[in-house]
């Protein structure tokens, strides 16, 4: 910076004048105004630095959703290709944060594709890269790539499906009731069941929904209950949780929810789920 340039000319004027003006007591004042101009120069380098990243994120935030979306994952790019392709969760929220501004962000499908992938998580890789590809022109040389990515993440997912079959399918027995009577607003919540891997995807791998209206109840959720490629097999890990929601299945604030339940599963499986509100 220009600032810099003028603050070391500074110093080497007022060290010669010291040491010219005052002989052997020059350098102790020197050294003095130095540190005086240091100081000064600090205090105005962090207030205009934290001035500056202000403008920046207001005008980050000012910008469309679809360009301030770029714009982060352009950032959360270049960190990540900083860091040799280690991405921390700051990283990936960033690139999460992309698409939840622009659910076409290339950059963002692209980089959370590969981070997916490399950590065995070949569902994920698939599904970014799927999307990512129906964005890029058919015969481009880009999407050939991602369409090489998208076969090899579906040959590893098979391969680990098939490991998983090989071990038999499981059902989990699910006794579901309420820690407490519903309010009336609540009379016509939903409830969602639903079981996911410990390791790899946080997507659910079974899941079924029911009215709020038929708990106390109990359940059998098996494969017929499979989503996104999932299933239920023995040795498998997984935890199972219930939601009570008036919204969608990704939740709401105010829902209603059991303690997960964690299993590592033999062929048949029984668990109780107590939802309760919030507050409990």
């Amino acid at each position: 910076m220009i600032w810099m340039v003028i603050f070391s000319l500074f110093i080497l004027i007022s060290l010669g004048w010291c040491l010219r003006s005052y002989r052997r007591q020059g350098l102790l004042v020197g050294c003095l105004i130095a540190i005086i101009v240091f100081g000064g120069s600090s205090f105005l380098y962090w207030n205009l630095g934290a001035y500056e990243m202000s403008l920046s994120t207001e005008a980050l935030n000012s910008l469309p959703a679809s360009e301030r979306s770029y714009v982060i994952a352009q950032a959360a790019q270049d960190e990540f290709l900083d860091r040799n392709r280690i991405a921390d969760e700051n990283i990936v929220n960033l690139f999460k944060m992309a698409l939840d501004l622009d659910p076409n962000q290339i950059t963002a499908l692209g980089s959370l594709g590969i981070i997916a992938f490399e950590n065995k998580d070949f569902a994920n890789a698939e599904l970014y890269w799927s999307h990512m590809l129906s964005q890029l022109p058919p015969d481009s040389e880009q999407a050939a790539v991602i369409s090489t990515g998208v076969n090899k993440a579906r040959e590893f997912l098979n391969k680990a499906n098939k490991a998983k079959q090989g071990k038999g399918e499981s059902e989990i027995s699910i006794s579901l009731k309420l820690a407490r009577a519903i309010p009336a607003s609540m009379e016509n919540a939903t409830v969602f069941v639903f079981a996911r891997e410990l390791t790899g995807s946080p997507k659910p791998i079974v899941a079924r929904r029911l009215p709020v209206s038929e708990l106390p109840t109990k359940i059998i959720m098996s494969n017929a209950d499979a989503i996104m490629g999932g299933g239920l097999f023995k040795e498998q890990q997984v935890e199972v949780l219930a939601r009570l929601t008036l919204g969608e299945a990704s939740g709401t604030q105010g829902d209603w929810m059991s303690e997960r339940s964690v299993q590592t599963l033999k062929k048949k499986n029984a668990i109780e789920l107590i939802i309760s509100p919030p507050t409990d």
